[in-house]
Parts: C-alpha cells; structure tokens; sequence
C-alpha cells in the first residue's frame, strides 16, 4: 500500500494488517506518573523520520502508529488526545506527512494548539481548517533535523491511562520544543484565525 492511500488529508489512517515486534511490546511495564517518561530500548533499523529504532524501520515505527490508533478505537479513553497525538506523529514524519506547506501548517498549529490553547482546540482548529481550505499563500520553512527525545514507542509503551496521558504530553511537548525555531510561525499562523 503506497503511503499516499494510507493517508486522508495529510494524516496518516489505522491499517489493521499491519504488525511489527519490538522490544517495546515484549517488555511493557507500568511507571507511576511521577516517573519520566522513557522509551525501552529496542533493535532494528532506526526511523528515518523520529529516528526510533525498530523493525522494519520507518515502516516498523508507522505500524506501531498504527496499534496505537487501533487501542485509541477499542478503547475511547485512550482517545482524549487523539489530534494532538495524529500532529506529534505527523511532525516526527514530516517527508510522509508534511509534505506540503499546507500540511505543515495543520499539524504545526494543530499541535500549538493543543499545548498553548487548551479547551478551544475544536474551535481554533476549525478556524485553521477553513483558514487553509481557502488556499493561503504559504511557504514551508526549514524542518529541524531532531524531532524530540520521544517517539511513538513511548506512548505505546504505556499500560494504563494515567501512563498514556503522561506519555502523550511528554511526547508533544518534546516534539513542540524540537520545533522551537517554527513556533514563532505557528503562532502567526493561529493568530491569523484568532483576529
């Protein structure tokens, strides 16, 4: 399956036929909240995108994205952060999920949003969808090489739900804070939707 029918709109979509063994899976454990998040180490090739090292590569660290959409659909209360975790994956993967300015843009702001606007991330995220269907003039700045200490096996990694929101905010912040250079575009970019 090519990576573009594998996607809508930029983000990537659950393939169920997919599986991939990792260290991660074989040695889950369970740390309380107030322990840092880390990922378990694991082998194969790294990831060209987060640089995670796992089987399969790229391909390996997608279908981990992929088993961490389909427990965020078994189980609804794993979804709580479903947009922002979709914007970290996408900013970690950029050569497959922002490939365009325009794809950027979403998921730069949608993650900006997420961390600096809380609780009026459907409303501002709205106003950047129908700010982008409008075509807007947009030019694609320089992507940092590092894309944050954490990946996706971090949030797989965890157990429970306290350990998957711990998990998940660690990962974005430290995705957002690998995209320090761009935050002073992502914020024009919402303000541009804010007035």
């Amino acid at each position: 399956m090519s990576s573009a029918a594998n996607t809508t709109a930029g983000a990537p979509r659950h393939d169920r036929s997919r599986s991939v063994k990792t260290t991660d899976r074989r040695r889950r454990r369970s740390t309380p909240a107030s322990t840092p998040v880390s990922e378990p180490p694991a082998t194969g090739t790294p990831c060209s995108g987060c640089g995670l090292v796992v089987e399969g590569g790229v391909e390996g660290c997608q279908a981990l994205f992929d088993d961490e959409s389909a427990r965020e659909y078994a189980d609804i209360r794993f979804a709580a952060r479903r947009r922002m975790i979709v914007d970290t994956y996408c900013l970690q993967h950029p050569e497959r999920y922002c490939a365009s300015a325009k794809s950027l843009a979403a998921h730069l702001t949608g993650l900006c949003i997420a961390i600096e606007h809380r609780g009026r991330e459907d409303e501002l995220n709205a106003a950047i969808q129908r700010w982008l269907e409008r075509r807007p003039e947009l030019e694609k700045p320089p992507l940092p090489k590092a894309r944050g200490p954490l990946t996706i096996a971090a949030v797989r990694a965890a157990t429970d739900l306290v350990d998957h929101r711990a998990a998940v905010d660690g990962w974005a912040r430290g995705t957002w804070d690998a995209y320090a250079a761009l935050h002073p575009i992502a914020r024009t970019w919402v303000a541009r939707v804010t007035g």
